[in-house]
């Protein structure tokens, strides 16, 4: 009879870590930040924490501004904010399709999105504007449709000055179960790997 009381204490204890909710918190303002929360544990994931470096006793006031190392392009800055639009339309096909099921189990707390589209004349910002408009609202339409969502919002904007460049801030607070995730992952592993491998 013993073995019957420790094969449901086991149960249940897998049973709770299934239960426990995983909330991410990212924002994006110039650089991303990027946080984990699993159950009240809090990781940051970037930017990551950077240890002080040791005083040194002979240590220079001043340091050649040449010699300072160049700040590395984040992933938005680098592939550009069309491949972003086209992450959020690739989303919002998930959220409707294959992964529907999965989609209704996750909670938006908040979701913000603003970009501010530029280009090297007013025609092309024009053109890029109405691209952008025609593809972002009707994607997070269907994301915070598909899903539990308090609070969203978004908009974008033509910027039509000569030196202007494109401007995206986005603030996006969520929620799931351990459950939910494993069984996602079980039935739907190549679709969600699809998505990361385009991160990379």
């Amino acid at each position: 009879m013993l073995w019957l009381y420790i094969l449901l204490g086991v149960l249940l204890f897998i049973l709770l870590i299934l239960l426990i909710p995983i909330g991410i918190k990212l924002k994006y303002q110039n650089e991303p930040e990027l946080s984990l929360y699993i159950g009240f544990v809090k990781l940051r994931l970037i930017p990551e924490k950077t240890k002080k470096p040791k005083k040194e006793k002979t240590k220079k006031k001043k340091e050649d501004k040449t010699n300072e190392p160049e700040k590395k392009k984040n992933i938005i800055q680098k592939k550009g904010l069309s491949w972003f639009v086209n992450i959020i339309k690739k989303t919002a096909e998930l959220a409707c399709g294959v992964l529907k099921d999965f989609f209704k189990h996750i909670l938006i707390k908040k979701l913000m999105l603003s970009i501010t589209v530029a280009a090297d004349d007013a025609a092309k910002t024009a053109v890029n504007y109405g691209y952008y408009c025609s593809a972002v609202y009707p994607a997070v339409g269907l994301i915070v449709g598909a899903v539990k969502c308090k609070k969203y919002g978004v908009d974008i904007k033509p910027n039509f000055d000569e030196n202007a460049k494109s401007d995206y801030f986005i603030e996006l607070e969520a929620k799931i179960r351990i459950l939910w995730i494993l069984a996602v992952l079980i039935c739907h592993g190549k679709e969600i790997l699809d998505v990361i491998n385009e991160f990379r």
